[in-house]
């Protein structure tokens, strides 16, 4: 007893230290800059060259130097108490500090940092007040010149920095918490982690993408459409439902394997049920572990983790949560099952439009038994929202079948599982005073059984909570009732709904907005949403069965979208009562509103649920998700809104089943010859022409340079080169353009001065300032580690003047090519981004060196090879093959448009839209290989297409492997410059295949034709596809195979001459590589973001020009041309699902392209870039422009939107010709560009 006495006394004593240590308004960081050994130097790049740090005297000194500029700081790392307040200030001195985040005070790790200070400035004090995480214990606080992903330059002084725990606080605080920023410490050229990114976004866009796509094929297939082919009646119904039932089981199972649960859920039910096993229900709620769920549930959870306990899993095991969560998994099943009898029984009953059902009741069985959402959060998360939901619909059953009393019970119990069931409260309580009116003739019995019903309801609060009362109060369970509807006194808790949307996701539910608190606008919205479900219920009450369940729905919802306490899920129970009543009223834009909204709550659910276990994802990145979910929750509520009331108060219904099942096509004779001509006209000749000078000339302006140093020499480790200058005043300035190699030199003057370089393979084909300061005419250049490679050295004055220098022997290549020195140093002038791999191996392709970069095939950069062999080593050489190719692409696109639509103005429309699209013109003319790829691709459906419309039996089998033949070639061209056309190939196949599926049913449709000539014509079907099989087996196989390996002859004439082992040794590397790629870049950009441009990649940039200007390039597309064709290609597919449209072969053809080269990126694992979507764009630009032409034809008054859309294509490239090119533009002019908060054309 004593020494636990003593361990307390000692406990007590500590934490009052603690405290004491970390009293509010004490300045945390004791002895400032001046405590040794607690200060640690970080920078994004490494060298004197890039900058240094100074602590000296209390003064911290930061300068940060470089062409883009640097990220360099001091850091201190300090505990710090959870979830708490800090305030970090300094006063700070800059001079000359520009780009970027400027001089800074920041959090290392996190987001948060203070204003930048820029300029040349005074003594100021900057500050910085946030709040730590929930489990954060520690910070490191920075003094810092730039940023994350933020470089800047100049110089900066730092004293008096202070740090102090604030009690409480009122403001705006920034989230000290830690976020995945990646190390800061690494070259600029190595990948790092994105710093707004949330890396899950794209499995969770994929699950409610295609959560979207099969609500829409069922809602085109089975509610929009008739079944007349289908009986009413199906004995065969018990089998197929019961398949269904058991496939839902399973997959829930094996969610629950891939997902543990909600950590704070699960842990919470695992842990509540095993203390009831443990301790009893009597003592539970006095035991004093958190449980804030009313007793109902708790029986639910006492069983489970008895049977858990007799089968003897461990506490907290993978089988252990699949128990707990089984009343969940259950209850799905449950209600898949329900909604079947509730289909069946109206289906029965001979209601309108019952014989016209068909399978709908299977259809809706499996709608819920095989839904995301609820498959998720009852298998993955662990949560009971389907128990809640089943309880609701129970009770309104129960109501309608005029056993009011027994309702009540049930509604009594559902209030003690889950609070949420007050939502519907009001509208339970409107619909029994509706009954007694309603009930003229007994109306006092009817009150006698409102009575009896409330008692009964009460009755059950009090037997379910009565076993848990232990030694408490008897009311005790309201205070729990109470407490757990307003324990989160917030907006919203993860709700994407109006109040997140006002910006108040886990805000004070007290904080004023506007005028209102949240707590008093959400009470005011909650009180009109409850008016009006009641007011909805009065009036359809007596026309519908289902009016209660609609209500009931419609009040859920309405609480969720504009109610403040709201969590996540709240939203989830009405999906099954909207659903209901859509068999009830067999409206179809009911099963809408369901498909739509379970697809925001699955939206919702999944951001929520990986949030609570990554808080450091909380920015403003996920701040822009949240915003997009709560605009398509609140859509699809007005949408909602809109239904109920014309359903109700117009009465008007919008069928099911009305539409008819487009009738399928008969083959009756065999198609006409194609004219495979394109028949061009003058006018398209000028039109193509003319399109194609235009492009090229923009195209090839400012491409980049003639003129760079092609002499070089290299030297090695202790090698040593005199050089004399022609120069009294000093080098102010050192400019190298390296080459290959990496390694280390110093520039030393007769008085000791010295300038060193580490040449990196960063900086190779370009041109690099290292420093200056060295006076007298003799310098010495030590080579110090490595070996390295100059084509040239430029000494400049302060006037930036090259300097004459001479050196002997080999090493005057160093200063021979003086006139090759540029005034800036710009994209102009050297290599950016990718280039610094491409144009560099196909420089050593042409010389024989062994290749660096081998993770593409060899085919891209023998393009760019013939480039540099022709004009030499410099930027226009090394890209003008790509940029030849970029405006081959214009004719190309315009051939294919006429071929497809067959109409001049379409087709000058399509190929305007792709030239003048900003992706086309910046991938074109950077010397990367993807433009190779992507002009391959779109010849093989060129004349894919041109296959898909011909037939052997018409055409003749000779005349169809011509197309073949072509499309093959190109595939193999494409295949050995990317393998994205790889993915391409897959497409054609499938269009080969289809076409001879095609070819098939003519053939059993006309075997036996009356007509002779007919029968002849198909009778060689089995013989013809052998040899078109055959054949394609050389033009896609065969072919291709050959073109690949004879790309690798560069390897096998290497110095390191590659042998089919090696060559299959590169294979297996790039297979690893683009498999193993992790997402640790700045600019990566997930599949669903590429269509909205939420990411461009910023290439390059440069702050060497005129003050006040900028040279940027980022890869991005055009607005007009990507946002209009996401819009319009959504529609399409889904008319086309839907089967609101014919599926042509045309449609087929844009599709499948555009699948084959866009899912496969939904499913790699990858890092991506938005430049993965350069592929697709072609294919939805011709999907865009033939809906438009469909349009046209519909409706004369929309001549004039193809003008008006290629019009603004092309104003804004004009606009945005700066962002994308490079040409030097102010500052103030290309900030004005970054439309969105993701768009980064500056850097700061």
């Amino acid at each position: 007893m004593k020494k636990r006495f003593f361990a307390f006394i000692l406990a007590l004593l500590a934490f009052a230290m603690h405290a004491l240590c970390l009293a509010d308004g004490e300045n945390m960081l004791s002895g400032g800059f001046g405590a040794e050994g607690q200060w640690h130097e970080q920078a994004w790049y490494e060298g004197d060259a890039y900058g240094s740090i100074e602590n000296r005297d209390g003064v911290v000194h930061i300068s940060a130097a470089g062409d883009e500029g640097n990220d360099i700081r001091l850091c201190r790392t300090m505990n710090v108490d959870k979830n708490s307040y800090y305030r970090i200030s300094c006063a700070v001195k800059t001079a000359d500090v520009y780009g970027g985040a400027g001089a800074n005070i920041s959090i290392d790790g996190s987001l948060a940092a203070s204003d930048g200070v820029y300029g040349q400035t005074d003594w100021q004090t900057v500050e910085l007040i946030g709040k730590t995480g929930k489990d954060q214990t520690e910070l490191t606080v920075c003094v810092r010149v730039g940023g994350y992903g933020a470089l800047s330059n100049g110089e900066a002084w730092f004293r008096d920095i202070s740090m102090e725990r604030l009690a409480s606080h009122s403001g705006h605080a920034v989230d000290f918490s830690l976020a995945t920023v990646g190390a800061a410490d690494n070259a600029a050229d190595e990948d790092e982690s994105t710093e707004g990114d949330f890396p899950e976004s794209g499995r969770v866009m994929l699950a409610v993408l295609a959560t979207v796509f099969f609500g829409a094929i069922i809602y085109g297939r089975f509610i929009e459409t008739e079944q007349l082919t289908l009986e009413a009646e199906h004995k065969g119904d018990g089998a197929k439902l019961a398949a269904i039932l058991v496939f839902a089981f399973i997959v829930r199972v094996i969610c629950s394997l891939v997902f543990y649960g909600h950590p704070t859920d699960i842990n919470c039910f695992m842990a509540w049920g095993y203390h009831l096993n443990e301790g009893g229900l009597a003592a539970f709620y006095n035991s004093g572990m958190f449980a804030d769920y009313p007793p109902g549930y708790m029986y639910v959870l006492y069983i489970t983790s008895g049977i858990a306990k007799l089968l003897g899993l461990s506490y907290a095991s993978a089988a252990y949560a699949l128990i707990t969560k089984m009343p969940g998994i259950l209850a799905d099943i449950v209600s898949a099952y329900v909604v079947y009898r509730l289909a069946k029984k109206l289906a029965k009953s001979g209601c309108r439009d019952a014989a016209r059902w068909g399978r709908l009741p299977l259809v809706l069985a499996a709608v819920v038994a095989i839904s995301p959402l609820f498959a998720f959060l009852s298998g993955g998360w662990g949560q009971i929202d389907q128990v809640l939901a089943l309880m609701l619909l129970l009770t309104i059953w129960l109501f309608d079948e005029k056993k009011e009393i027994l309702a009540g019970v049930v509604y009594g119990a559902a209030i003690m599982t889950k609070p949420q069931a007050l939502m519907v409260g009001p509208l339970l309580a409107a619909a029994y005073f509706c009954r007694i009116y309603d009930e003229r003739e007994h109306r006092a019995k009817q009150a006698a059984k409102t009575v009896a019903t409330v008692i009964g309801a009460v009755a059950m609060l009090f037997i379910i909570a009565w076993p848990f009362k232990g030694d408490q109060q008897p009311l005790w369970f309201l205070d729990k009732l109470i407490g757990t509807a307003t324990s989160y006194n917030y907006g919203s808790v993860e709700a994407f709904n109006l109040m997140a949307l006002l910006g108040g996701n886990w805000k004070n539910a007290d904080s004023v907005l506007f005028i209102f608190t949240y707590a008093q606008l959400g009470t005011v919205l909650i009180a009109l949403s409850v008016t009006a479900s009641i007011l909805m219920y009065i009036k359809g009450r007596g026309k519908n069965c289902g009016c209660l369940a609609l209500s009931a729905g419609y009040l859920i919802i309405a609480l969720f979208e504009l109610g403040h306490y709201m969590h996540e899920r709240y939203l989830v129970p009405a999906l099954l009562l909207i659903l209901v009543a859509f068999v009830y009223y067999r409206d179809r834009r009911l099963f809408v509103s369901f498909l739509w909204l379970t697809a925001a709550a699955l939206y919702n659910a999944c951001y929520a649920f990986i949030i609570v276990s990554n808080q450091s994802w909380r920015t403003d990145y996920y701040t822009a998700l949240m915003i997009a979910g709560c605009i398509i929750n609140l859509a699809g509520f007005v949408y909602l809104s809109i239904a109920c009331f014309d359903i109700i108060f117009r009465g008007r219904i919008r069928p099911a089943f009305a539409e008819k099942k487009p009738e399928r096509e008969e083959i009756t004779a065999l198609p006409e010859p194609v004219n495979t001509k394109l028949n061009y006209t003058k006018r398209d000749r000028i039109f193509v022409i003319a399109l194609t000078v235009i492009y090229g000339i923009i195209a090839l302006i400012n491409l980049g340079t003639t003129v760079a140093p092609e002499n070089y020499w290299t030297g090695k480790s202790g090698d040593t080169v005199e050089i004399t200058i022609d120069a009294d005043a000093g080098v102010d300035d050192i400019w190298v353009y390296g080459g290959l190699y990496t390694g280390s030199i110093t520039l030393t003057d007769d008085e000791g001065n010295c300038v060193t370089y580490d040449e990196i393979n960063g900086d190779m084909f370009r041109w690099k300032s290292i420093g200056g300061g060295l006076k007298g005419s003799h310098i010495t250049l030590s080579v110090t580690s490595g070996s390295v490679w100059f084509n040239e050295i430029a000494m400049l004055d302060a006037d930036r003047n090259v300097i004459a220098a001479h050196a002997e022997g080999e090493a005057q290549a160093l200063f021979d090519e003086a006139d090759a020195v540029p005034e800036n140093r710009t994209y102009m002038y050297g290599m950016y981004f990718d280039e610094l791999y491409h144009a560099r191996t196909a420089y050593e392709h042409l010389h024989g060196i062994k290749p660096y970069e081998n993770s593409h095939p060899p085919l891209g950069k023998i393009f760019i090879m013939i480039g540099i062999a022709v004009f030499g080593m410099n930027a226009f050489g090394w890209r003008v093959v790509g940029a030849l190719f970029g405006i081959g692409m214009v004719p190309i696109m315009y051939a294919f448009a006429k071929r497809l639509f067959k109409k001049s103005e379409y087709a000058l429309l399509a190929a305007g839209l792709f030239a003048f699209d900003f992706m086309h013109y910046t991938q074109t003319r950077i010397a990367t290989i993807d433009v190779y790829g992507v002009f391959f691709i779109i010849l093989m459906y060129y004349y894919m297409y041109q296959y898909y419309c011909m037939n052997f039996y018409s055409d003749g089998l000779k005349k169809t492997l011509k197309p073949l033949f072509l499309a093959g070639l190109f595939f193999g061209l494409g295949a050995a410059s990317k393998w994205i056309d790889i993915y391409a190939g897959v497409g054609l196949a499938v269009l080969l295949f289809m076409s001879l599926i095609r070819r098939y049913k003519e053939y059993m449709a006309l075997r036996n034709s009356e007509d002779e000539a007919v029968r002849a014509a198909v009778a060689p079907f089995w013989k013809n596809t052998i040899k078109t099989l055959l054949w394609c087996c050389v033009f896609y196989i065969a072919i291709p195979v050959a073109i690949y390996l004879a790309s690798y002859i560069p390897y096998v004439l290497s110095e390191s001459h590659y042998d089919l082992e090696g060559i299959w040794g590169v294979q297996k590397f790039m297979l690893s590589y683009h498999g193993g790629l992790k997402a640790t870049h700045p600019y990566q950009s997930p599949w669903w973001q590429w269509p909205l441009i939420i990411r461009p990649m910023w290439y390059y940039v440069t702050y060497d020009v005129s003050e006040g200007y900028v040279g940027t390039i980022s890869a991005m597309g055009n607005p007009a041309v990507w946002w209009t064709c996401l819009v319009v290609s959504v529609v399409i597919i889904g008319r086309l699902i839907r089967g609101r449209m014919k599926t042509d072969k045309i449609w087929m053809v844009l599709l499948i392209g555009l699948a084959a080269e866009y899912i496969p990126w939904v499913l790699v694992p990858r890092c991506t870039f938005i430049y993965h979507y350069f592929a697709s764009v072609p294919f939805i630009i011709l999907i865009s422009v033939r809906a438009l032409m469909q349009k046209e034809q519909l409706d004369g008054r929309y001549k004039c939107v193809k003008w008006i859309w290629l019009g603004a294509a092309v104003a804004l490239f004009a606009l945005f010709y700066p962002v994308i090119t490079g040409v030097v533009c102010s500052r103030g002019y290309i900030k004005m560009l970054e439309w969105l908060p993701s768009w980064t054309f500056l850097g700061y």
